[in-house]
């Protein structure tokens, strides 16, 4: 972030101290390019997978010139134990996301064991069973990095999981010159004394000024970026003139971007005195359903009992080829319902 000038060394200096804005957790914050909270082991994975139904509920709207997002989550061998991650990887090898890729940094490490303490499955087999495309590759090498991810944007049918196999630490050297990689010491605590010293010698760095930015990085990143704003400015005009093609639909998106409750007229509903809450509720959402086109509402097997079947008798549910309905079969969970329908 910082090499994309998102934020300053200065800012970087202050990481995890009182007050600043680099804490460990970060919160949404767009200005310096942070999309989402974090905090919760696993949340990522939903917030994720919620973007990427979105994206696709929006696609079948407004069509693939405004809507061809590819939607990246990060996560950890502490994500992938949490259970919300289970539900999320049904959900989304079902659905067939394509439009999602999942980077898995599997260090084998964490705060204070080994993972092999706690887990021992196959996580790739896991994912594959879900119906996901996986692919492993060695984490620290930047070009099967990028073959992966051009593999995965290639994929058509489903969500795809990179397990990047990761040394932690690596390049890491204790006090005494011998290797700090691989040890759980590394995970959330400063190297320290000479330990630090050490190992930013280790890795080309400059042990007085530990925070300086080589000129030769600082321009990989600024050439980057420069090709980046060529790219921009071709859809930019692609986009422009999608909306004076399609001026219905392109008053549509804006009114759906905008940040406005949409306007319903509730003058055709008609309510029985005396009746339960949930059918009094069912009588809203059909309402919504025929004047909201832009509201997805979920049940996780209970439409029929909860009466949310008020508004999907209107529409009809999403599906791994369809995502014109606006109805969102969720599993039998209910962290991952809260957490992608929330996005």
């Amino acid at each position: 972030m910082t090499l994309q000038r998102k934020f300053t060394v200065d800012d970087i200096k202050q990481f995890r101290q009182w007050g600043s804005i680099t804490p460990g957790h970060p919160e949404r914050d767009i200005a310096h390019g942070i999309e989402n909270s974090s905090g919760p082991l696993g949340q990522g994975h939903a917030y994720a997978a919620g973007a990427a139904v979105a994206e696709k509920f929006l696609e079948a709207r407004l069509g693939s010139t405004m809507m061809q997002h590819k939607i990246y989550a990060y996560i950890s061998d502490g994500g992938v134990q949490e259970g919300i991650s289970a539900e999320v990887g049904r959900l989304a090898g079902n659905l067939g996301l394509n439009n999602l890729i999942m980077f898995y940094d599997a260090n084998d490490i964490q705060l204070s064991t080994e993972c092999g303490a706690v887990m021992s499955e196959d996580t790739a087999m896991k994912y594959q069973a879900w119906g996901w495309n996986v692919l492993k590759i060695d984490g620290n090498d930047p070009d099967a990095i990028r073959e992966a991810l051009v593999a995965a944007n290639k994929e058509e049918r489903r969500p795809t999981l990179i397990i990047g196999e990761t040394i932690m630490g690596k390049g890491a050297l204790q006090a005494d010159g011998s290797s700090y990689e691989h040890s759980i010491k590394t995970h959330g605590a400063p190297l320290g004394g000479d330990a630090y010293t050490n190992t930013v010698k280790n890795l080309g760095g400059d042990v007085e000024d530990p925070f300086k930015i080589f000129p030769e990085v600082q321009k990989l990143y600024d050439d980057r970026a420069a090709e980046l704003r060529k790219i921009v400015a071709e859809r930019h005009a692609a986009e422009a003139a999608w909306e004076k093609e399609n001026p219905e639909k392109a008053a549509q998106m804006r009114e759906w971007f905008s940040g406005k409750a949409p306007k319903i007229d509730w003058s055709g509903l008609v309510q029985k005195r005396d009746i339960p809450t949930r059918n009094g509720s069912a009588a809203c959402l059909g309402v919504i359903a025929e004047q909201v086109p832009n509201m997805i509402v979920s049940s996780a097997d209970l439409s029929n009992s909860d009466k949310t079947d008020g508004f999907l008798n209107k529409t009809h549910a999403l599906t791994r080829d369809d995502f014109s309905g606006a109805f969102f079969q969720a599993v039998l969970a209910s962290w991952q319902w809260h957490v992608c329908v929330s996005v």
